[in-house]
């Protein structure tokens, strides 16, 4: 629970700066003169599970973090200036041990590991829009990977298995401070590999160039 105040601190009071910079020097670097938007950042993201499941817990173990990007042309403007885009959405993060087995026990696999290593890699690759630069929809596949291990599920037996693939959909909202945006995301991972969907909820920060 610190980390995720500390983390909510500096997300105000980096915003707040940013905030403040712009009132005094303008927004010299706006982008929106362009049809291209590229956005890098990071954010904070709990595993949360399906949902009907650990509805109203919280478990810091669940806690992990990801790099997110974003590449998007412009297809429609408002008065206001707002652009609507079709976007490219790309996120990588690591997810630690408990994460890993709290995947396998929701998606009923058994492993024959006796440990998980603490940093396993996990990438999303979705396409969609952002709507009005505050929407965000956008859909696709991922795969959380992890050392080679022994997996029994439903299905049979998988030997020297390395990584799980999952459909990926997120539905967030982007909020515009200068060049700087906060993000809000909810994730939703369902099929190919995974037999429930589960809900990976993330906020954060991405610079706008």
């Amino acid at each position: 629970m610190k980390n995720i105040l500390l983390f909510i601190f500096c997300i105000v009071a980096f915003s707040a700066k940013a905030q403040n910079d712009y009132r005094n020097t303008g927004d010299r670097n706006d982008s929106r003169s362009s049809g291209i938007a590229v956005s890098l950042g990071a954010a904070a993201n709990y595993y949360y599970g399906p949902g009907n499941q650990n509805f109203g817990k919280y478990q810091s173990n669940r806690l992990n973090w990801q790099i997110n990007s974003m590449l998007g042309l412009t297809i429609a403007r408002s008065q206001s200036g707002r652009r609507t885009m079709i976007a490219g959405f790309g996120s990588f993060g690591l997810n630690n041990d408990e994460t890993v087995k709290q995947i396998f026990e929701d998606q009923k696999y058994i492993t024959t590991a006796t440990d998980q290593s603490s940093a396993n890699n996990v990438y999303n690759i979705e396409g969609g829009l952002l709507i009005g630069e505050v929407f965000r929809v956008s859909t696709g596949v991922g795969q959380q990977i992890f050392n080679k291990q022994t997996l029994v599920s439903d299905d049979g037996v998988n030997f020297q298995t390395t990584s799980l693939k999952y459909n990926s959909t997120t539905l967030g909202f982007n909020f515009n401070v200068s060049a700087v945006s906060i993000i809000i995301n909810c994730n939703f991972q369902y099929g190919q590999d995974y037999t429930k969907t589960v809900i990976v909820p993330s906020a954060g920060l991405m610079l706008r160039f």
